[in-house]
């Protein structure tokens, strides 16, 4: 008896067990039929965004073209205003060289009148030592006489 309790338990369990595998069965295959409609759908609407697409590659394709077509233009602007800009460059360094040679020349110019000022200062503080030396050398010469004329003052008057 206990072997014929098993086997109905055995049995019943098995039962259950199928069922629940069938129900488990029966429920992938919904989810399946879900997922092959999805696909179905998308499937649809890839080949609405194909067909759109492949209507709007061709005016892409020419608007790329136009605009290949408009930088080769402006391409041939910019090589001009790069020689133009060259052109400029040119004109500025020689501009630059001429000022650098007109400084160099006004700088030498005013070190020369420069060195000219000095040698007239130097000149004249000369010619004024040379008369103060003229003068002393005449008062000099002249103070033995003009003591010779006056009394003689003694040297702790003086």
């Amino acid at each position: 008896m206990v072997i014929a309790w098993s086997a109905a338990i055995a049995a019943g369990a098995f039962v259950i067990l199928v069922g629940g595998i069938l129900l488990a069965l029966r429920s992938a295959l919904r989810r399946l039929d879900d997922v092959q409609a999805e696909a179905t759908a998308m499937r649809s609407d890839v080949h609405k965004l194909s067909a759109e697409l492949s209507r709007l590659v061709e005016p892409a394709e020419e608007t790329i073209r136009s605009a290949n077509r408009q930088l080769q233009a402006a391409s041939k602007l910019f090589e001009s205003a790069g020689q133009v800009g060259g052109a400029i460059a040119n004109t500025t360094s020689a501009a630059e060289h001429i000022t650098s040679l007109l400084s160099e020349s006004a700088e030498r110019h005013a070190k020369r009148y420069q060195t000219k000022r000095q040698v007239g200062d130097a000149l004249e503080w000369a010619e004024l030592g040379m008369t103060a030396w003229q003068l002393w050398q005449t008062s000099r010469k002249s103070e033995p006489t003009a003591r010779e004329t006056h009394d003689p003052v003694s040297e702790s008057e003086s």
